[in-house]
């Protein structure tokens, strides 16, 4: 009798383990109790609809085709490359909706009437298989904002296995142009100053405006409060239950890492824990000269120091704030991300016991 050899057709075809988390463990675990207060009860479902297009099944439940895959023939433009499935659970206050394929949970909810256009997205969380980074196949999800293609940028973890955490969440009706319906370019600065680099003069006219105020880089509206509170663990459950040996993240800006850095995480490369050293130590050192003259740095002060190393020329960087080189890693536009780590058993603490010398 020949030897055949064993593998996991399923896997070996792309279904990965975060795709058999239950509806809802999604409402349980990747939902904090205020974001289902904000939704109510829910009332009724539809679904599970199993969709291959852009559209969504309102304005703004779109999906993405980043690899611009052309189905049938080429006929269709809007057809994506892999089937996903959705489903829409009709609550209270709005709409809880979950898109998934085989590498890739979401969850949305929107707080209003999706249906007649009247709802905003409050909150999303998403969890995502990362063994397909760093090659085309990592973008075939309909589920993605961002390309992870780049094999340098977005290679996954060279040993174990690891899943992606994102999360965005903003209390209802208190985005800056909820309240100033005329402020969209400086909404537009606040959710990422990184593109206003290119025009100098009003970059530093947002900073400015920005610096005085309350708001952090990418915080357009009031956060959620007990997201920072709660989600990370409920994260880390559903992670370590499907398996996985990695907890993963892309920290946004200097607030959100040194969020993560408190709940555990890790800089996966040292030339990041490198930069983020001495940006720490730079903000340090300012803290210091302010405090001299009776002043004190605010945390969201301290994420706008780390932005602003990015503009140049360098002496336009206002008098005091340059820091004398590192910059800040992740852009939010190209896939130069500022990777994080989270050890999930004891297994992963051995496999990656420290950063990356790459």
């Amino acid at each position: 009798m020949p030897k055949f050899k064993r593998y996991d057709i399923a896997e070996l075809l792309g279904f990965t383990p975060i795709a058999r988390v239950t509806d809802a463990e999604i409402w349980n675990k990747l939902l904090t109790p205020h974001v289902r207060g904000f939704l109510g009860e829910i009332k009724s479902s539809s679904g599970p609809h199993v969709k291959e297009s852009l559209a969504g099944l309102f304005p703004g439940d779109e999906v993405t085709n980043i690899n611009n895959h052309r189905l049938y023939g080429g006929l269709s433009s809007d057809t994506v490359r892999f089937p996903y499935i959705t489903m829409l659970y009709r609550t209270t206050h709005g709409a809880f909706v979950i898109k998934r394929d085989a590498v890739k949970i979401k969850a949305f909810c929107w707080f209003g009437d999706v249906e007649r256009g009247k709802a905003q997205l409050i909150y999303k969380g998403a969890l995502r298989d990362r063994r397909f980074d760093g090659g085309k196949r990592g973008n075939d999800t309909a589920l993605l904002d961002f390309p992870y293609d780049d094999p340098k940028f977005s290679a996954p973890l060279p040993k174990g296995t690891g899943v992606e955490l994102s999360v965005y969440g903003f209390l209802p009706r208190s985005r800056i142009t909820d309240i100033f319906p005329d402020e969209a370019e400086y909404e537009r600065f606040i959710g990422n100053p990184f593109t206003f680099l290119d025009d100098p003069e009003k970059y530093l006219k947002n900073f400015h405006r920005a610096w005085k105020g309350i708001l952090s880089p990418g915080q357009i509206a009031a956060p959620v409060p007990d997201v920072s509170q709660t989600i990370a663990k409920q994260f880390e459950e559903v992670a370590r239950k499907c398996g996985y040996d990695f907890l993963e993240n892309c920290s946004s800006h200097y607030h959100v890492a040194k969020w993560a850095e408190s709940v555990g995480y890790k800089y996966t490369y040292q030339h990041d824990l490198d930069a983020l050293t001495a940006l720490t130590n730079g903000i340090k050192r300012i803290r210091a000269d302010l405090a001299g003259k009776g002043k004190t740095l605010t945390r969201p002060q301290e994420s706008w120091i780390c932005a602003i190393q990015s503009l140049r020329p360098v002496e336009l960087i206002p008098e005091g704030l340059y820091l004398g080189g590192p910059e800040w890693p992740q852009n939010n536009i190209d896939q130069k991300n500022l990777w994080m780590y989270l050890p999930l058993n004891e297994k992963a603490k051995l496999l990656m016991p420290g950063p990356l010398q790459v």
